[in-house]
Parts: structure tokens; sequence; C-alpha cells
């Protein structure tokens, strides 16, 4: 990514593939508008793609200045408090005939709003309902991975009473997926379909004595340098002291990451994935460069499932499911045809 800042967010990589497109050169996520040298058609041009992609709007006052990704993507994913007890969902095709797919999309700082153009590309007759994280618009952070699950399950079943089921996540919201496949199971249920994107086992290495036991000091390096990935807790000192909306959006995002990032490395690193005698599907990026089981092609998922089957789709952690989602769609919608 040229320019100042990389992504740390798939809506970041959404917004900076539109950028591009726009303007015509690469951006990244600090580039200002003013630099850029973008003209009044231009962003005009940019806001009405920006709406079709994400499904929200914002008035370019509320981001510029700063006038950057960082900032517009701060205005986009923010919610206001909610007093609701579970996450949202955010639903697509409802009214298609097939199955419903139950995807935890596992974006707790830009909304998963790449979900849009996943569910476009799965087609109108595929029902997508994409599980907010826990985190968002107020809702409180459960203290586990299992108890993340038991509260996505009570939404599932509002959705789809009865199997089988369908499911899938990206990230931490595979590890998500996982449970809830492990324990409708255990119910008698039926999941038909358990599909992880771009997620890795963990701490699954405890269970199988034949794969070395991450020790605790290299699970918090791991973590440490997924957040230098994701999202850098300092901010620039032109934001801190700058008195725009923008500028403050940015602030409040990046406080609340990184509250939210530390509560699920927590929840993450407490995490040991029980057995689960189903099938798992992992789609994983050619372009992932951190892992915690590098020689293992199933990222720890063969120590707990009964079978993994492996496919690598382009891109990177947060590129795969936006610059590269038709790759990932065309997976899943051969999968979900033959579930």
């Amino acid at each position: 990514m040229a320019g100042k800042g990389g992504p740390e967010s798939p809506l970041d990589v959404l917004l900076a593939d539109l950028w591009a497109e726009v303007l015509g050169r690469p951006v990244g996520i600090r580039d200002s508008l003013a630099a850029l040298g973008a003209t009044a058609p231009q962003v005009e041009q940019l806001m009405e793609r920006v709406a079709r992609a994400t499904g929200r709007s914002a008035a370019v006052h509320e981001w510029n200045p700063p006038g950057t990704i960082e900032a517009l993507a701060a205005v986009l994913a923010r919610g206001g408090p909610s007093a609701r007890r579970r996450p949202g969902v955010l639903a697509r095709n409802t009214d298609g005939a097939r199955p419903p797919f139950i995807f935890v999309h596992g974006d707790y700082n830009g909304g998963g709003l790449y979900c849009l153009a996943l569910a476009a590309r799965l087609g109108r007759a595929q029902p997508l309902y994409a599980l907010m994280p826990h985190g968002l618009d107020g809702v409180p952070i459960p203290d586990s991975i299992e108890a993340m699950a038991e509260d996505h399950l009570v939404t599932l079943r509002e959705i789809q009473p009865a199997g089988p089921y369908r499911l899938g996540g990206h990230c931490n919201g595979g590890l998500i997926a996982f449970e809830m496949a492990r324990r409708l199971t255990a119910e008698g249920e039926r999941v038909a379909l358990l599909v992880l994107i771009a997620s890795d086992a963990t701490t699954a290495a405890v269970v199988a004595p034949a794969v070395p036991s991450p020790t605790g000091g290299r699970l918090l390096r791991y973590y440490w340098r997924r957040l230098r990935e994701t999202v850098e807790v300092s901010l620039p000192p032109a934001l801190v002291e700058g008195d725009s909306r923008g500028a403050r959006a940015v602030a409040e995002r990046t406080r609340a990451y990184a509250r939210r990032f530390d509560a699920y490395a927590r929840v993450l690193l407490a995490y040991r994935p029980a057995p689960y005698g189903g099938p798992v599907v992992l789609l994983w990026p050619e372009g992932q460069t951190q892992r915690l089981h590098a020689d293992d092609p199933t990222q720890g998922w063969g120590a707990v499932a009964g079978a993994v089957e492996v496919r690598l789709v382009s891109g990177d952690h947060l590129s795969c499911v936006t610059t590269h989602v038709d790759a990932v769609a065309a997976e899943l919608r051969r999968r979900l045809d033959g579930a």
C-alpha cells in the first residue's frame, strides 16, 4: 500500500480500493484528499461508490478534514450506544429460496461492511446473515469464546430454528463459528457446512501432543504482531491536536478498537477448542504472513476436527474478503451448492 499508513480493517481495504479506482493511483489510509489533489467531481463520484459498496453514507464535512480513508472509515463504522443484549445481524438476500448461510464476520473495527459485497457475489438466491461481533454498538463483550458462541446461537435459532446449518466465519469469527458448530452437533443438530476463512486454531495445539504446544509468551508475541498489523494505537500528533469531526472520529475509533482488541486477545488466548467430529473447510489466504502453525496447512484445525479441507485463496488476512472477495465467494458458492 502506497502512501501514509496501511489498512487496519476490511473496511479500510475496501475504501482504499474504491479511492484508487476513482483517483487512478494507490492510496494509503492517511493520505488526505487535499494531498491527493482530488477534484470536487472525483469526491462526489467517490462518495457515490462508497454508499453503494457499504450501504452507508457520510457527509464530506463529517470526515474532511482530515479527509482521509481512516477518518471516513471511522465515521462509517461508528454506531451509537445500544441497549441490545446481543449483537445485531447484517442480513442480505433474505428472500432467497436457499437455506441461509450464517456467517460470523469477525470485523470489530469496521462493522463487517465487506459482507455486502460477499452477499452480492453469492447471489440473490442465497440468504446471508452476518452476525456482528460483541463489543460493537455498546454490546458487552463476553469473557470467553464459548460464551460468545452460546450468545450467537440464540440469534441463529431466531433466524433458523432447526438444522441442517451452514456456518462460516472470518478471523476470530471462525473460532466462534467452530464453537457454534461443535455445540450444535453435541445437541444432536446437523451442521451441513462449516467454512473458516483466514482463521487459525491458535491454542488448539495444546490438545494434540504430537503438535508442539505454543507457550504463552509465543502467543502474546503473535497477538502483538497481529495488533501491529491491524491497528496503530498511537495517533499522529496532527489528529490528536485537530479539532475536526473527522479527527475526533479517528481518535474515538482507535481508542475503542484498542479496548476491543485487548478484550478479544484475552478471550482468544484462553480458548481451547474441544474436538469436533464434523468436517471443516479452511480458506487460507496465500499472502497471510503471521501464523502460529507455520508447518501445518490445517493451521491447527486438524488436531480437533474430524477432517479439514484446505483451499488457498488470493490476498492476505484483510484483502481476501475485500479486494479478492470474488475468489472467496466462488469457493463458498461451490461448498454451499454441495451442502
